[in-house]
């Protein structure tokens, strides 16, 4: 077996490395390591580009933050083998499991007492006078915001080819259920169990009381159009692609074809990740 080992790209993780890679290699995993991380943390192993990664392992192992997770979900995103994270970062709302049962956590998938759960993402095109000129996808969201730090943008929303509204913002975040937690939930968005399989229209402090988030369909496609002229916009795909695009262009979102298979304890309670992630206080009855 082989597994695809993706590392934070930031911060003293050497020794946890190279500790993860004598377990796996204990247990018969042959660990794949980029270029950069084995160049970066001056480990004694050979290095793998990404495409061989993909073309070579059964599992992706993420150590790192969330935004670890989301990189390696947009690295291995045609890849339906499964994803198992461990948490070096800070709140890891994705991140299933603590660094400190690395060992715990192989043994179980070894011996398969995981789940897989599935993960929908979305992908933005971008369309300029119609055409196509650039298409990413998002575990988490897509977010539509302005450059200009004093000055809203006016948008128009069309779902499913049909008029929704117009409105005058800081911008939009189009989320999927994973993503309900992140920036949407700062913006007054609805937490959406990850389970469900839906998308999530947000807008950004919009300049009208009755302008409130909405969730569709997994299948909705959601149109929005930048109507503000002279202005510098962006779409950001997870908070780590950011494209620009001009007034009369079109974000168009919808379902991704392509999940994340994130491997999970079959005890996993969300109501218990979103209490302690939270801070939910409160005692029951």
């Amino acid at each position: 077996m082989k597994a695809a080992l993706i590392v934070k790209p930031k911060g003293e993780v050497k020794n946890t490395v190279e500790k993860v890679i004598q377990i796996l290699e204990a247990k018969g995993i042959t660990p794949l390591l980029e270029k950069e991380t084995v160049e970066r943390l001056v480990i004694n192993k050979e290095s793998y580009s990404i495409s061989y990664m993909r073309s070579q392992a059964d599992l992706v192992i993420v150590l790192g933050g969330d935004g670890t997770l989301l990189y390696a979900s947009r690295m291995f995103r045609f890849l339906s083998v499964p994803v198992l994270g461990f948490n070096l970062g800070r709140l890891g709302f994705i991140m299933e499991y603590n660094i400190d049962n690395f060992e715990k956590i192989i043994n179980s998938f070894i011996e398969k007492k995981l789940i897989v759960k599935r993960r929908m993402k979305v992908a933005g095109i971008i369309l300029e006078n119609g055409e196509n000129i650039f298409e990413e996808e998002a575990l988490n969201e897509i977010v539509i915001n302005k450059g200009a730090p004093s000055r809203m943008i006016e948008l128009s929303i069309f779902i499913d080819n049909s008029f929704v509204t117009r409105y005058r913002s800081d911008g939009a975040i189009i989320s999927t259920p994973t993503g309900s937690t992140g920036y949407t939930i700062s913006a007054g968005g609805p937490i959406v169990h990850s389970d469900l399989d839906s998308i999530i229209l947000s807008p950004i402090c919009p300049h009208a009381l009755n302008i409130r988030p909405i969730v569709l369909s997994k299948t909705s496609i959601i149109d929005i159009r930048i109507e503000t002229s002279n202005v510098e916009c962006y779409a950001t795909y997870d908070g780590q692609i950011v494209r620009p695009f001009n007034s009369g262009s079109i974000l168009r979102v919808s379902r991704s074809s392509c999940d994340l298979h994130l491997a999970v304890s079959q005890d996993r309670n969300y109501y218990s990740i979103l209490r302690d992630k939270l801070g939910w206080g409160g005692i029951p009855c």
